[in-house]
């Protein structure tokens, strides 16, 4: 059951091809507040819940699961990840297992001053947070980010390269954090880590153009510095597990600074499961128990990704 199914329909379509690739009985289902989402067409049973800041999401979720004996729950937004760590002894009670990593991790990557504080404590180069003083007193060299400090999908975020600019983005940004401004190359790193908190895989992605927040055109890039240090970020991030997606910025001058966690798979996973790391498949594995072997080198480089809107055609009932 994919929760918050959305617009995810690669994603759901590879998990659809690795569950007849091993052979699986059984459906994939999704859940959505609206069924408006191009996501809940695509499944073989989809679900209408409440939305997930309200007090019905979890017991619908629940009932949903233990009437269509669900075995997996794959949450796939931000605003649902703690809420269902908090439940997921209430899931596995019914026998339903969701991929979802502790409280802990979720509550490090929710928020960019929690996120700045863990690669601090681990020795892992991040971009400076600047305090009201330190922009009151003009401790600050232009340009700055602006975004909110428990913003997702890049909304809200803005370049300030002004006095001008920056006094007006920190007053129209919610509950904004002014951020150094790191010039270079952005990449995504998928990295997948089993259930018992093991990194296996780690592909970086350089994020060539992006459009509302999600890549539309990306590439397999097999550097080993990014690699390294994305398996040391997670390796330090106790109770992860699934697909954890890493963000980082490497300048022009080489080096490489770490700006994002985001505990669920990426909007551009897709490209990562195309080269060859198969973590849809992988997912399935581990909850049958079965050994991965070693998927460390499983993808290839070089690979690109070029997106294109697509549309699903859906016939609404009459008046």
């Amino acid at each position: 059951l994919f929760t918050s199914a959305g617009r995810r329909v690669a994603l759901i379509r590879h998990f659809f091809r690795a569950h007849r690739e091993l052979h699986l009985d059984g459906k994939i289902c999704s859940a959505d507040a609206s069924d408006r989402s191009p996501a809940f067409h695509i499944a073989d049973a989809s679900y209408l819940v409440p939305r997930v800041d309200t007090a019905g999401y979890i017991p619908r979720l629940l009932e949903i699961c233990s009437q269509a004996q669900i075995r997996i729950v794959i949450p796939l937004i931000d605003t649902e990840l703690k809420v269902l760590a908090e439940n997921r002894h209430r899931f596995a009670l019914i026998g339903t297992q969701v991929i979802v990593s502790d409280p802990e991790v979720i509550t490090i990557g929710m928020h960019k001053t929690e996120t700045r504080a863990f690669f601090k404590r681990s020795g892992i180069d991040t971009p400076e947070i600047y305090s009201a003083d330190d922009i009151e007193q003009c401790r600050y060299h232009l340009p700055l980010m602006v975004k909110p400090n428990d913003g997702s999908a890049s909304k809200m975020v803005f370049k300030a390269e002004t006095d001008e600019q920056l006094k007006f983005f920190r007053h129209y940004v919610p509950n904004a954090i002014i951020q150094e401004f790191i010039e270079g190359d952005e990449y995504t790193l998928d990295v997948f880590v089993d259930l018992n908190g093991r990194v296996r895989c780690v592909v970086p992605r350089l994020r060539i153009e992006v459009r509302a927040g999600e890549v539309s055109k990306g590439l397999i890039v097999k550097n080993d510095r990014i690699i390294d240090i994305g398996r040391k970020v997670v390796e330090c991030l106790t109770g992860a597990r699934g697909c954890i997606t890493l963000q980082c910025i490497v300048s022009r001058q080489g080096g490489m600074k770490m700006i994002e966690i985001n505990p669920r798979f990426g909007g551009g996973a897709p490209l990562t499961i195309e080269a060859g790391a198969d973590m849809p498949k992988w997912v399935l594995q581990m909850v049958m128990g079965q050994e991965l072997g070693d998927v460390e080198h499983s993808y290839r480089d070089g690979l690109m990704m070029l997106r294109y809107d697509d549309a699903i055609f859906v016939q609404r009932p009459g008046p």
